[in-house]
């Protein structure tokens, strides 16, 4: 296969997979993943559409707005947003590379230290995943 054959492979959109993990992770719901301007990358089986359309452009907006709270005061970063609910669940939000996040909730129980870890591994898999398809989509110069 030449280098102009290899351009024309589309890179799949649907990252859903890098959530099948975290579903694992005891007492989380569900999940999604979605880029910095709001649309949706991949999500958790069960998650209709429209739900995880208005999901992900809220949750786009409150990891920029956390953002802006962290550099307005000074701070380094956000390397993750965890929200409570009433009823002791949480929203956890946390970056997925530049121009993604990673938006997670889990019931009451669940153990935050092994979320972030998990979340960690497969962001760091979604990384290496985008390099290679990255790498396989560009020409080499000979």
């Amino acid at each position: 296969m030449n280098s102009k054959s290899l351009l024309a492979i589309p890179l799949s959109a649907d990252l859903s997979w890098i959530l099948t993990p975290l579903l694992e992770v005891p007492c989380v719901v569900s999940g999604l993943l979605y880029s910095r301007d709001g649309l949706i990358l991949g999500r958790a089986p069960g998650l209709d559409t429209d739900t995880a359309d208005a999901l992900a452009a809220a949750t786009s907006s409150a990891l920029s707005i956390a953002r802006e709270v962290v550099r307005c005061s000074g701070g380094a970063g956000i390397s993750d947003l965890v929200i409570g609910t009433a009823d002791g669940g949480v929203y956890y939000i946390a970056p997925a590379g530049v121009g993604a996040g990673l938006a997670l909730w889990a019931a009451a129980g669940v153990d935050l230290g092994r979320l972030a870890q998990e979340t960690q591994v497969q962001v760091g898999r979604l990384a290496t995943a985008l390099d290679q398809a990255s790498a396989a989509r560009t020409p080499t110069v000979s």
